[in-house]
């Protein structure tokens, strides 16, 4: 059995339902879907790296587009509103993926201990300051996380090595020929750092009306400039990101039992009539058929 389909099997093992599977790990969790979608479904995905064993997803975010099937992986740095579609999928060979939670904090401090070995810092593939990308996946990624699976199969080995083999993939992912683009945003340095910024202020603040002005001198940065690299990270403009966030928290208190009225005021919206236009624009349906 080579290693893509040994992969399959343990993740095959590991989704039981359909969508999100949770596990012993709480920075792990898999994925199946056993159908093509048949449209853009909007979503949120938190800091995280997707890697595919079978079938294939697609993902946009404004005007970018990015495709992770079997042998590749997405990544993602910072919170994001996306809108996917499975591609490739059936019930004989449903879509399949492990989804590990990134701790940025984590991530660099093995970085740190990477410079502190190198004498050079390593340079990015590309100047793109983009908060999320795809790329191939190489054994020196899957091993782990093929480690990483088995080890679930033992709740010893899943509580003693688990965290330990999400920091080697972490590791990998940084050593990756794509590392360089990661290690410079974990320098968070520049409109990256400011950009972060903001959008923690936004997810912390959700009820709050938001203001590009406001946000652009929260960092010290002018309207224009402040809205130009917060579009060239997330790819939306930060009043879209903002609608966006709160749309999808929205839609998790209906799904927890809040009633679509109170949803809208918990994050923002004083008018119900506003929130059910905009909601059924984003998702396609009203907040009563949730």
């Amino acid at each position: 059995m080579d290693k893509l389909a040994k992969f399959i099997t343990l993740l095959e093992k590991q989704t039981p339902q359909e969508e999100y599977n949770p596990t012993g790990l709480h920075n792990l969790g898999t994925f199946r879907a056993s159908a093509a979608t048949q449209h853009k479904a909007s979503t949120y995905y938190e800091p995280s790296i997707v890697i595919v064993g079978q079938g294939k997803k697609r993902c946009h975010v404004g005007n970018k587009c990015y495709e992770y099937g079997d042998g590749k992986f997405l990544i993602l740095f910072l919170p994001m509103p996306l809108r996917v579609e499975i591609i490739e999928a059936s019930a004989d060979q449903p879509f399949l993926a492990a989804i590990i939670k990134i701790e940025l904090g984590r991530l660099a401090d093995i970085l740190l201990k990477i410079e502190q070995i190198e004498d050079a810092v390593a340079k990015p593939v590309s100047t793109d300051p983009s908060g999320i990308f795809s790329a191939p996946l190489n054994d020196h990624l899957l091993d782990p996380t093929i480690r990483l699976l088995e080890a679930l199969d033992n709740p010893r080995d899943a509580a003693v090595l688990g965290d330990l083999i999400v920091a080697e993939i972490y590791y990998r992912i940084l050593c990756d020929e794509r590392g360089g683009d990661l290690r410079t945003f974990l320098q968070q340095r520049g409109q990256i750092q400011r950009v972060a910024k903001t959008v923690q202020f936004i997810h912390q603040n959700i009820a709050e009306p938001v203001s590009v002005e406001k946000l652009a001198a929260m960092v010290h940065m002018s309207r224009t400039s402040f809205y130009e690299n917060f579009r060239a990270v997330m790819h939306v403009s930060p009043l879209q990101y903002a609608k966006s966030v709160k749309l999808v928290k929205a839609q998790t208190l209906i799904k927890e039992g809040k009633t679509a009225s109170e949803a809208g005021y918990l994050v923002g919206y004083n008018s119900p009539a506003q929130f059910s236009r905009e909601y059924k624009r984003h998702f396609g349906f009203a907040p009563s058929a949730t």
